[in-house]
């Protein structure tokens, strides 16, 4: 990333901005409405809220810092972005941004889960679909999810409401999309420089675009066997035999090695989707008995709602999570690890308290964790963690859509609590470009609305809030995740 940094100067009553990455123009590719700049008004009227009164317009301040902000290139901590090949063989569906993250506040606000399947048919006219979603929307329309999808369609497909013709038309303009619509929505109209991409879907290690993307992979698979089809699929993949404990060990190493080879900067989990994050130590003796009735289980075991809390091979599982730590360690891999509550509409959220990582934050000392989504709504957790131990960041990924409210507070605590380069301020957390874009705005309008409130109190001047906001939109990332690996 480049040592220049924004600064303001005033001159004779302005402000003038320095230092400051320009924009490229907004070349509109085919299949994107010509609109006015990200941030502009179809956003606001997307999102069914009128203009602020006169009286509400933003000060000169928070202008100049909104274009300030507006004008840092993000590096992005968290995607899950499907190949741009896969998402223009797709149909060409405005509901498939429904399908991610909003179908669960529409689910929670009353939807029926067989209509929620209905909306994801693309084969079902667009007419009939909007008559089941209308009243949930109608509903949800003020969340995060619902913001972040309102504004992806006002600014990039000139959709000023969400209504039936409204997705008529995003649906004729998808329609026009061509390669290269992945550049123009994350670099040209989302100002994102590149990306950390978490792509689950991929079984075997793929190097992305590099002009787009770094790559973050997941090890659960090892940390959390189900059962011996588990490891002889480890076997085929890796080629290392796991009849053992030891060989366990070997083959996660070599999968590791694996994603290395094609680029990866940093080991990501999930686990807490599966189990509570609290990992005890747990003997080698303990683990290789655990392995060993594991391995006597021929078929896969059914996933089942207990499974949150009753680990069977629980002896295995911390074992594995500890050595997974210990190579991260070793070998100076960052960890990305989930905390805080999950996606879908059922959970076990209290697994998923970044507290409950002390131990191995403390033992693991030289590991960096990055503790995603701030914990959300445990926002306390990760501060404290952030504040006690110099190998914790605090991550902002999926947040600004969760809950802006929540999340601008939270940024705002974290600003008087911690040294702001433990702070990373943004990850899209989407599978859809345009949804990213979207997330980026909102993420964008209250950071800048934290920095304007901390200026005008006196925390800050104008050129320290603009110190931070590059550092934690793009140099703190940047540090963490490279674009190229040294090892």
């Amino acid at each position: 990333m480049s040592d220049a940094r924004p600064t303001i100067t005033r001159r004779r009553g302005l402000t003038a901005l320095s230092g400051l990455t320009a924009l490229s123009g907004l070349t509109a590719l085919s299949g994107f409405a010509a609109l006015n700049a990200p941030g502009a008004s179809p956003a606001i009227a997307a999102a069914g809220q009128r203009p602020a009164p006169r009286s509400q317009q933003p000060s000169v301040l928070s202008q100049q810092i909104s274009a300030a902000v507006d004008r840092i290139a993000i590096v992005n901590t968290h995607e899950h972005t499907i190949a741009e090949a896969d998402r223009l063989a797709a149909p060409r569906d405005p509901f498939q941004l429904v399908g991610h993250y909003l179908i669960n506040d529409l689910i929670a606000a009353g939807l029926p889960p067989d209509d929620a399947v209905k909306l994801a048919n693309a084969d079902a006219p667009i007419a009939e679909r909007w008559k089941r979603l209308q009243p949930y929307w109608d509903r949800c329309r003020f969340t995060g999810y619902a913001r972040a999808f309102s504004t992806a369609l006002a600014d990039l497909y000139g959709v000023q409401q969400v209504n039936l013709e409204g997705l008529q038309r995003a649906a004729e303009q998808m329609r026009q999309l061509r390669p290269g619509f992945y550049r123009e929505v994350l670099q040209r109209r989302a100002h994102i420089a590149y990306s950390v991409l978490d792509d689950y879907w991929n079984g075997e290690p793929t190097r992305p675009d590099a002009d787009l993307f770094v790559l973050a992979r997941k090890f659960d698979w090892f940390v959390a066997p189900n059962a011996r089809p588990d490891l002889d699929r480890m076997g085929e993949v890796t080629g290392v035999e796991v009849n053992s404990l030891a060989a366990l060990k070997r083959a996660m190493e070599t999968r590791i090695q694996q994603n290395l080879d094609v680029g990866m900067v940093t080991i990501k989990s999930t686990i807490a989707y599966q189990r509570s994050l609290e990992f005890l130590p747990a003997t080698e003796a303990d683990a290789a008995r655990d392995f060993s009735r594991l391995q006597a289980l021929k078929q896969r075991r059914p996933t089942r709602d207990e499974d949150a809390t009753d680990r069977p091979f629980r002896a295995l599982e911390d074992h594995m999570f500890h050595h997974l730590l210990a190579v991260a360690e070793d070998r100076g891999l960052p960890l990305q690890i989930h905390t805080g509550m999950q996606a879908g509409n059922s959970n076990h959220a209290p697994n998923t308290r970044a507290s409950l990582l002390t131990p191995c934050i403390r033992r693991y000392s030289r590991l960096h964790v990055d503790l995603f989504h701030i914990g959300f709504p445990w926002t306390g957790d990760v501060l404290a963690l952030a504040k006690m131990f110099p190998n914790v960041s605090v991550d902002f990924c999926w947040a600004w859509v969760l809950s802006p409210a929540l999340a601008r507070r939270a940024l705002r605590e974290m600003l008087d609590a911690l040294p702001y380069t433990k702070i990373l301020g943004f990850g899209g957390d989407y599978r859809y470009v345009e949804l990213s874009y979207g997330h980026s705005r909102i993420a964008r309008q209250n950071i800048t609305r934290v920095l304007v409130e901390m200026i005008e109190e006196g925390a800050l001047n104008e050129n320290q809030a603009l110190e931070i906001a590059q550092a934690i939109l793009a140099d703190n990332a940047a540090r963490l995740f490279p674009r190229v690996r040294t090892a």
